[in-house]
């Protein structure tokens, strides 16, 4: 196995085909975090809740905040309750 399958899981092959899907505009990137305020490095806090309501994404925020949590927790806190009440 090379370093590179080591680092990404990929063969040397799917490595250079999705490297020719980007280079050659084949595929959706995505939207430009950077231009809606996200910094790099933080990403994987948004992309979780980028369909959700802002509402939504500010009180999972401050619910986070309160408890000293992640809001992926916050999420499974709030769905373990609904099951264990059998909704």
């Amino acid at each position: 196995m090379t370093e590179i399958e080591k680092k990404t899981e990929m063969t040397d092959a799917e490595c250079e085909e999705l490297d020719n899907l980007i280079t050659n505009g084949g595929g959706e990137s995505g939207p430009n975090l950077v231009e809606q305020g996200v910094k790099p490095g933080f990403a994987w806090k948004t992309l979780l809740l980028s369909d959700l309501d802002q509402d939504v994404v500010e009180y999972l925020r401050k619910r986070a905040e309160a408890a000293h949590k992640s809001q992926k927790a916050i999420i499974n806190d709030l769905v373990h309750e609904k099951l264990a009440v059998g909704v």
